[in-house]
């Protein structure tokens, strides 16, 4: 290929990416139900710009899902018209995938942080945890639609088969985050409430986790429900095992003397969150590329 098509071809998809980018904010402001530049400007709410960094996040992952694996050939007689043809279903992918990911982040505040209005904490309370998870979620969520669209352009996806697993990765990540729940000695809602960051940060980095490994267990070609749904339940399953095992060597290797409840709970120490959450995405990301 030659240099200059490259470089034009690649302009073409940054261009793209920031008409995605557009539409995801028109659609953010549409469906929030408070003034956001007004949060993020005049009244510099950190907690809104916290998780409203994490929608974007999320939405260039799901940018990167829609245009990736697609196969382009310049010396195709008819290349400009094929080339215009895979920008626009690439386009669409994108901009469905940026429905779906609003719709994600409905999903998880219903039914992850449950106990306490997530608009009130980050809203009124201004609540940095709060909006760490919604951060944590926005990214995971834009790695399972990023998983479940990503595929070429002859159609290897089918509609049909992304949202089924977009279905499967979000019910993944709230069962995922119910056992982290279920396995942490203290209660991650309440600490979130009394404004706790540090659990907040530790949740949130440990549903990115959750979210590469989900990326992992749906990307690929559709080929059939059968393979797909028994890669999907080999590697969110394992993922999952492997995660909470990493948690418990992380606590007794990485933080000698104490543990991690302890730190987060009854210290609020952002420090001992950032080590579980960044080694777990870490780890996380090991085992997408070597399981």
């Amino acid at each position: 290929m030659d240099a200059t098509y490259e470089i034009l071809l690649s302009l073409a998809y940054v261009a793209l990416g920031m008409i995605v980018l557009i539409v995801a904010k028109i659609v953010q402001d549409k469906l929030t139900s408070f003034p956001l530049d007004e949060e993020l400007t005049t009244k510099d709410n950190h907690a809104v710009g916290l998780t409203t960094a994490g929608y974007f996040a999320g939405v260039m992952i799901v940018f990167l899902g829609a245009t990736a694996g697609g196969d382009f050939d310049p010396d195709d007689p008819d290349a400009t018209g094929t080339l215009a043809i895979s920008m626009l279903i690439d386009l669409g992918y994108a901009i469905g995938g940026v429905l779906l990911l609003n719709l994600g982040r409905v999903l998880v505040d219903k039914l992850l942080l449950y106990k306490f209005s997530t608009k009130k904490e980050i809203i009124t309370d201004r609540n940095l945890g709060t909006a760490a998870v919604e951060a944590g979620s926005y990214i995971a969520t834009g790695l399972i639609v990023a998983g479940a669209i990503h595929g070429d352009d002859s159609g290897g996806i089918a509609i049909l088969a992304s949202l089924a697993f977009f279905a499967l990765g979000q019910a993944a990540l709230v069962a995922f985050a119910r056992l982290y729940q279920w396995e942490t000695k203290f209660d991650i809602h309440d600490e979130i409430e009394k404004d706790n960051v540090a659990a907040g940060v530790a949740l949130g980095l440990n549903l990115i986790a959750i979210g590469v490994i989900l990326f992992g267990a749906i990307a690929g070609e559709f080929i059939s429900w059968k393979e797909g749904l028994s890669q999907f339940g080999y590697f969110a399953i394992l993922g999952c095992l492997l995660l909470f095992l990493l948690r418990k060597v992380t606590d007794r290797l990485l933080l000698p003397g104490t543990t991690i409840a302890h730190e987060i709970a009854k210290d609020k120490n952002l420090n001992a969150a950032w080590i579980e959450g960044i080694v777990s995405v870490g780890m996380a990301t090991v085992i997408l590329f070597m399981v």
